[in-house]
């Protein structure tokens, strides 16, 4: 075959090849981002649709999941207050009091012979004759009530027998039972939910919710209640959800059996273990199930566990938990999904088409220039450079051959060029070789591991060694052996510095010594970042380093020279110095032209002028202008010759530029053949002050008579207006307590200030405060402050808080008093009606509390009357109830009774009281508050403490709102601690709990009105504000002891004494 039709197939076959990769290129690059994206969408939608699906099918799930956890919550919320109701508590106490003195054999067969009186009944459907009635009417109309979602209401006592139900075809004997097991038996009886299960008496599923019925200390179960219900009302909650046309609700246990389904039979549902353990990972959710248990795969599950608030024992359920399930059958799940894939197959086929004929005509374009390119650039290939493209398309496979053109043209110049440099570099090589080798000082190369590369001919020279024996030795081989582990040190840390220098001692060959200095530069890879080699100048520095050696000898024995020198002269200054600057005056030292030289310690300290900042300075800087000349002068006669001048007085400047009197002394003293001026200051500042003091004093004196006169005169004036125009009446009695001043402000009461003058001041007093109390009181030689009642001009009682002090002559004699009158009528008012406020709190705090005081011996006697009128007890009991019935009333009017008395309103009443007394009157109120919340009472009495001058419903009142307040401070199991001291004619009553304690930035605002810790409704905030007022009235004092998390005492202190008046001016 011809080599030229060989060449035409060639490149036929290699364009048609292109060609097709061309097509195949444009189709795969318009097509595959339209896959990915048609990919990319189906799995978005994929993924959103399943979230959507599962998003509601969850919250379906919980939305049932709490419609069934109300329903049963509500079944054990209402056991429980069916478990506090009096009437059933004193039914289930009668049960469990007919066991008392019998063994275990005996109260079976009593529990046997009740259960066949049970069952030998007339009628199934009547209760027979020994059941409670009226506990059983209401447990019926309980049960009336909800009906709808309860099959029956039973209460059993502490042996499993029935005491109550609310329908008669129950069984009589429940001790066998599981859930009286769980609810009495165990050590700590809990709330109980049965499984799901047939109850054959009634013929249908229940629900069996029961709860314990707790002692009054709630440490024992002495009964149990229990509610059973129907299965329909949990499985209405289910049914009535549906999610499309297929998907429903149903209930499941956490082991995989179903419960409740509206849809298949309970045992047709199969539940694969993958799905018990997806739903089990969390307590809500979703999940794609390989196998729904509705014979679906792939479905979406959502789920919810049932979580109650109430804490179950751990029977409940059957050991297990229950799961709300909604499912929906796939197909109708996933049926847009379907639809959004058909239209992206049919826009894919459409798209594909077009591109496939977009690229047919893109490649025919582009091949016919590529020809001619791929052969013009096999040409180039082959060496000729001279050949030139011709293609003329006017796009970039025009520029590309044109570019090859100017590449043929650049690569022939490009290789002449290269052929002249590579001569010139060969020649720079050997100019440079013989500078190193012949270089005066030593060059040498080491590689990483310190070995030498290479070592020009001076450095072989000076050490004696050959180039080979070189090459074969490190660096530290050639150093003294002293400094080889310094040079080692220094080849490590090259790498890391790129250049270093050191001077070290190398040893040549036969020996010898030489002092070097060594610069060295690394040579690092660019590439790797390795080192290569390190390239170092060496200096021979042995000379240098001898001279060195010798000026250091020579420098030492001069400065030893100096230093002994610079002593000798030293210690002369010092003594000189000290003798300068101990002077008692200041002195400046004055040189001929007048520029201090010196000045010494005195001057500093006086002055406070300073050497440093005046050295070199005019002295005449220092001296004001006005007395220049003169010291010139007295300067210029020291100069002349004379040796001293007399003594002179000026003025000088201190530091901080304020002139100051001194007596100047000028001394002529000669140093080195050179005058100099002695200047003695001596500040006589005190002096000057004195003597102008004197002169002063003598003129100020009498201005000031003058002025004292005119200050008296005013202050008359200023008094008399102060007392006429005081909010206050205040007036002066002379000995006889007889009215000789009163201010204007009296005749707020109606009188005028002329008709008191004269008057006795007892004329002004009500009657009922006359008496021999207030004549105790009104003891003028004391200062004192009370509280008194003052009958207006209209007949008008006013209370008044009167302060007196006695006023006294120059000699110490009592001439009568000094009174201050406040009127304080409506503060007392203000007063009482807070009081009132605070005692209808207490009393209304009390009233629940009373209530179940009452309404304990109450439900008592009910069921004693319910026994007797049953006509079965023996005579010795019925009395034994009777007795009981009697101790029950009289307890509810004791109750009744303290009740009244502390809610008594009157005017406070001094009155001898016993404190003890008062406080167990106190105590009869509240110990039920303190029996609920299961706390301890502790009283610790003083023996020796004697009566007390109180008002005793005050005294209660204040003691009420601290005891209530510690036991709501306190929580279930704590201590409150009621004590009583006496001493220092004080009596002290302490009130101590084990609460909470009172944070330290409460403490302060504890007694102000109105203020409270406590919620809207729960407290007045007056309480505390209230009893400071009455224990101050009774010139007491509370005190307050409290740490965080330790707990609160209260101590109310009482002053022992006579009969006595309230004291007034309380906080």
């Amino acid at each position: 075959m011809p080599t030229a039709s060989v060449t035409k197939m060639k490149q036929f076959k290699w364009s048609s090849s292109l060609q097709q990769k061309t097509i195949v290129g444009i189709v795969l690059v318009g097509l595959l981002p339209v896959i990915l994206s048609l990919i990319l969408t189906y799995l978005e939608e994929r993924k959103a649709l399943r979230e959507t699906i599962g998003s509601n099918f969850k919250g379906i799930a919980v939305e049932v999941a709490r419609k069934i956890e109300t329903q049963v919550t509500r079944g054990i919320n209402e056991a429980q207050q069916l478990a506090t109701i009096p009437f059933i508590r004193a039914a289930v106490k009668e049960a469990n009091r007919s066991y008392e003195g019998r063994d275990p054999e005996k109260i079976r067969a009593f529990i046997q012979e009740w259960q066949a009186r049970w069952r030998e009944r007339r009628r199934a459907n009547e209760f027979p004759a020994f059941i409670n009635r009226i506990a059983t009417n209401y447990l019926i109309d309980w049960h009336a009530i909800r009906k709808a979602d309860y099959l029956a209401i039973l209460v059993t006592d502490q042996q499993g027998a029935l005491v109550l139900s609310s329908l008669p075809q129950v069984r009589f004997y429940h001790g066998d039972q599981l859930w009286w097991k769980a609810v009495v038996q165990e050590r700590v009886g809990q709330n109980f939910v049965s499984d799901l299960f047939f109850d054959p008496a009634f013929g249908t599923h229940v629900l069996n919710v029961a709860v314990p019925i707790w002692d009054e200390r709630r440490k024992q179960a002495i009964g149990a209640v229990s509610i059973l219900l129907r299965r329909d009302s949990l499985f209405r909650s289910i049914s009535e959800v549906t999610a499309g046309a297929t998907g429903h609700a149903m209930l499941m246990a956490s082991d995989g059996t179903a419960l409740l389904c509206p849809i298949l039979p309970l045992e047709q549902h199969r539940v694969q273990p993958q799905l018990v353990r997806a739903v089990a990972q969390s307590f809500e959710g979703w999940v794609q199930a390989t196998y729904d248990s509705h014979g679906a795969e792939d479905s979406i599950v959502g789920f919810a566990h049932l979580r109650l608030t109430e804490p179950l024992a751990k029977e409940s359920f059957g050991g297990r938990s229950w799961v709300i399930f909604v499912r929906q059958d796939p197909a109708e799940s996933f049926a847009p999904l379907r639809q959004l894939v058909t239209k992206m197959v049919v826009y894919g086929l459409l798209v594909f088409a077009l591109l496939c004929g977009a690229g047919v005509l893109v490649a025919r374009r582009i091949m016919s220039p590529l020809n001619s390119l791929h052969e013009g650039v096999q040409r180039l290939g082959s060496g000729n450079l001279d050949h030139q493209f011709s293609i003329r398309t006017g796009d970039e496979i025009e520029e590309l051959a044109e570019a090859f053109n100017t590449m043929a043209r650049n690569l022939k110049q490009s290789f002449a060029r290269l052929n002249e440099q590579m001569g010139e570099i060969r020649r720079l090589e050997e100019k440079y070789r013989d500078l190193i080798e012949n270089s005066p000082e030593m060059i040498h190369q080491i590689d990483k591991s310190g070995r030498f590369v290479h070592v020009n001919k001076t450095e072989l020279e000076k050490l004696g060694y050959t180039l080979e024996d070189m090459l074969t030795m490190h660096l530290w081989d050639i150093v003294a052996p002293e400094r080889q582990e310094e040079v080692l040190d220094y080849v490590t840390r090259l790498p890391h510095h790129g250049h270093d220098t050191i001077e070290t001692v190398f040893v040549t060959r036969n020996g010898a010594r030489i002092d070097v200095e060594i610069h060295s530069t690394t040579l690092v890879d660019p590439d790797t970042g390795d080192l290569v080699y390190t390239r170092a100048f060496v200096r021979d520095v042995t000379e240098r380093k001898a001279l060195q050696r010798q000026v250091e000898r020579y420098t030492s024995r001069l400065e030893q020279e100096v230093d002994a020198r610079t002593a000798q002269l030293s210690q002369s200054e010092q003594r000189y110095r000290v003798l300068f600057n101990r002077a008692a005056d200041s002195i400046v030292m004055v040189d001929a032209q007048g520029r201090v030289t010196a000045v010494n310690d005195r001057e500093q300290e006086v002055l406070g002028h300073a050497e440093a900042l005046w050295r070199d300075r005019s002295f005449l800087d220092m001296v004001p202008p006005q007395y220049h000349e003169l010291t010139q002068g007295l300067l210029a006669k020291v100069l002349q010759g004379e040796e001293k001048v007399p003594t002179r007085e000026i003025l000088v400047y201190d530091a901080q530029g304020v002139t100051r009197p001194v007596e100047m002394d000028l001394i002529r003293v000669e140093q080195d053949s050179q005058p100099l001026i002695m200047v003695q200051l001596r500040d006589i500042t005190e002096r000057k002050q004195l003597e102008e003091q004197l002169h002063r004093y003598s003129e100020e004196l009498e201005e000031k008579v003058q002025e004292r006169t005119r200050e008296i005169q005013q202050t008359k004036q200023y008094l008399e207006s102060l007392l006429e125009n005081a909010n206050d009446v205040i007036y002066t009695l002379d000995q006889d307590q007889r009215f000789t001043y009163v201010n204007s402000k009296v005749e707020i009461w109606g009188y005028r200030k002329e008709d008191l003058l004269g008057r006795p001041y007892l004329s002004l007093v009500s009657k009922r405060h006359r008496g021999k109390r207030l004549k105790d009181i009104l003891d003028m030689s004391a200062k004192q402050e009370y509280e008194v009642e003052f009958v207006s001009r209209t007949g008008e009682t006013r209370a008044v808080l009167v302060s007196v002090s006695p006023l006294q002559n120059a000699h110490g004699q009592l001439e009568g008093v000094l009174g201050i009158a406040r009127d304080i009528t409506d503060r007392k008012n203000m007063e009482q009606q807070i009081r009132n406020a605070e005692r209808l709190a207490s009393v209304g705090k009390l009233a629940a509390g009373v209530a179940h005081e009452i309404n304990n011996p109450i439900g008592g006697i009910l069921n004693c009357l319910y026994n007797i009128r049953k006509g079965t007890l023996p005579p010795a009991r019925q009395e034994e109830y009777l007795l009981f019935m009697e101790d029950g009333l009289r307890r509810a009017q004791k109750i009744v009774r303290q009740l009244l008395d502390f809610s008594q309103q009157h005017d406070p009443e001094f009155s001898l009281n016993d404190v003890h007394a008062i406080i167990d009157r106190v105590l009869v109120l509240t110990t039920h508050l303190m029996t609920e919340k299961q706390l301890l009472l502790q009283k610790a009495y003083a023996r020796d403490m004697p009566s007390l001058w109180v008002d005793p419903h005050m005294i209660e009142q204040v003691l009420m709102n601290l005891i209530l307040n510690a036991v709501q401070a306190t929580q279930a199991g704590g201590t409150i601690t009621i004590q009583t001291r006496y001493g220092g004619n004080m009596c002290e009553i302490a009130v101590q709990d084990t609460g909470v304690g009172i944070p330290p930035e409460i403490k302060p605002h504890i007694f102000d009105p109105f203020f409270t810790t406590k919620r809207t409704g729960e407290g007045t905030g007056l309480g505390l504000s209230v009893s400071l007022g009455i224990v101050e009235r009774h010139g007491g004092q509370i005190a307050v002891e409290s740490e965080e998390g330790k707990g609160t005492t209260f101590i109310v202190r009482l002053p022992v004494g006579t009969n006595r008046l309230a004291v007034t001016g309380v906080s």
